[in-house]
């Protein structure tokens, strides 16, 4: 789920930053030292990603360009460059050709190859497609699992664990009790009191979901942290089809109920049996892994659910000035959402 952010907010790090002289002609020159380089032309893929068509050495290849803050920066190259590689997986992860950073410190252009395929759909799943992304993430949670790179993993980008869920009702908690809207009536109460009792209700819960979480949740490991199918990009391959993935902006430590969490959720209903299944076989071929039964996985992706909506709600209070028609308007949307969260693998 994407956070929101302040609009124009990245816009306006573009302009600052393209006026700094850190362009696109600029990433070109220094991700092809010494080599015949231009660009030709680039195109904006979202706010902060472009694709850019560049002549090299006389044949085209295609990039893709993405702008990010200086953690985010560093996450993402130590995915690519050090703990992927580690293990020998590194071409399960992000095509990082290079990284220009911005002189200022504010943050740097991540050059990719253009993977140019297609993402791994969910209204169309492929079957062997979905087996290919859930193969990748289950090479990188099992060859990550307890390894000695854990408290990077945990320092660069955090705790996806109990403590992300308790972390982020307590600050769901404190961020809703500090909105002022009496004034704004019964249509800005109502959800913001709605949400303080159903965040109460899940703190009250912590305790259980803690543990289950430890009782089942498996070893720690490199998450993907993002894992929406959208993020696992199917490439050509000469043996069959095979998976990359990308966009690890979130990569954290953590339980792998987390990631699968995300990408089984974006399933329908009737394909949410076999996808785990397929993990299950994947991990169990790789590393003698056994998952819990149904009755605590869905206890686990819940609790990773949950953890990730009041994780947006903070971010929604602090992204607006507290008393926004934008905000109120998200408000009633977070108490829908909530409500929504239903167990993940329906019943046989």
């Amino acid at each position: 789920m994407d956070l929101p952010e302040p609009k124009g907010a990245r816009a306006e790090v573009r302009s600052t930053v393209e006026q700094r002289g850190l362009g696109f002609e600029t990433c070109v020159r220094e991700s092809f030292a010494g080599r015949s380089a231009r660009l030709i032309g680039h195109e904006q893929l979202k706010t902060h990603v472009h694709r850019l068509r560049v002549e090299v050495d006389g044949g085209e290849r295609p990039l893709v360009a993405k702008w990010s803050d200086p953690v985010v920066a560093r996450r993402c190259w130590l995915v690519a460059r050090r703990w992927l590689p580690a293990v020998g997986l590194e071409d399960q992860g992000p095509p990082l050709l290079a990284v220009v950073a911005a002189p200022t410190g504010e943050g740097a252009w991540h050059i990719y190859d253009d993977l140019q395929g297609p993402s791994v759909s969910t209204d169309r799943p492929v079957d062997r497609e979905v087996e290919a992304a859930i193969d990748a993430i289950a090479r990188v949670h099992t060859a990550l699992a307890e390894h000695r790179f854990l408290p990077e993993f945990r320092l660069w980008g955090g705790d996806r664990g109990i403590q992300f869920y308790s972390a982020n009702l307590r600050d769901a908690a404190g961020a809703l009790g500090s909105l002022d809207l009496d004034r704004r009536g019964a249509e800005a109460t109502a959800p913001r009191d709605a949400l303080l009792e159903r965040i109460d209700e899940l703190q009250d819960e912590e305790a259980e979901r803690a543990r289950v979480l430890a009782a089942s949740g498996g070893p720690e490991t490199l998450l993907h942290g993002d894992l929406w199918p959208t993020n696992a990009v199917v490439v050509p391959d000469a043996e069959g089809v095979r998976v990359r993935l990308i966009d690890w902006d979130e990569a954290a430590a953590g339980p792998i109920g987390f990631d699968l969490a995300t990408f089984i959720g974006r399933f329908d209903s009737s394909h949410r049996r076999w996808i785990p299944d397929a993990y299950r076989q994947a991990v169990d071929r790789l590393a003698g892994w056994s998952l819990p039964d149904e009755r605590e996985l869905n206890v686990i992706f819940e609790t990773a659910a949950y953890a990730r909506l009041a994780s947006l709600l903070v971010w929604s209070v602090a992204a607006s000035d507290g008393t926004s028609d934008w905000l109120i308007e998200r408000l009633g949307e977070m108490v829908q959402w909530l409500d929504e969260v239903n167990p993940v693998l329906p019943p046989g």
